[in-house]
């Protein structure tokens, strides 16, 4: 999945790979291979593929991030090009939205269930396409109304998702 962080008015693109239980990630010119594994509800521990290893504390909301990492602070604003094609943040919504699948693929993971409230950025559900794992993300705040799509099912562009309410 190929991403934008924007940090310090910089433009720095990232590709992120699931590489067996790990991830290899490509930072502007530097590739990275890690693993990231969930410490608790905003912390995550980080270990690089040479053996050091670093906690990291964060806070998201939308698509901007806090970040804590070896003591240092960080404020990056990640932007998800499955988001842009579904008409970006700024579009104007209705009162019910249905997320679709922006190209065919495989549902590895459903991340909300009807009745859960979720904040416009957060994930819905993981879609593998084209040998990479995508999050897909609610494009604004709601009650996810119903999930449309089951984990190890097959689904086309185009397909309905999630369907949000407000």
């Amino acid at each position: 999945m190929k991403f934008i962080a924007r940090h310090e008015e910089l433009d720095i693109p990232v590709e992120v790979e699931r590489l067996g239980v790990g991830y290899r990630l490509r930072v502007g010119e530097k590739e990275i291979v890690a693993d990231l594994v969930a410490a608790g509800p905003r912390l995550r521990a980080l270990r690089f593929a040479d053996g050091r290893q670093y906690l990291i504390l964060y806070h998201r909301d939308g698509s901007e991030y806090r970040i804590t990492l070896a003591g240092r602070r960080a404020h990056v604003r990640i932007d998800d090009p499955l988001s842009a094609r579904r008409g970006g943040p700024d579009q104007p919504v209705s009162d019910a939205s249905v997320v679709k699948a922006m190209m065919p693929g495989r549902i590895v993971r459903v991340l909300v269930s009807p009745g859960d409230e979720v904040r416009r950025g957060q994930g819905l559900l993981i879609l593998e396409a084209m040998k990479m794992e995508n999050e897909i993300s609610a494009p604004r705040d709601g009650r996810v109304a119903s999930v449309d799509a089951e984990a190890g099912a097959t689904v086309e562009s185009g397909a309905p998702l999630v369907t949000l309410e407000s």
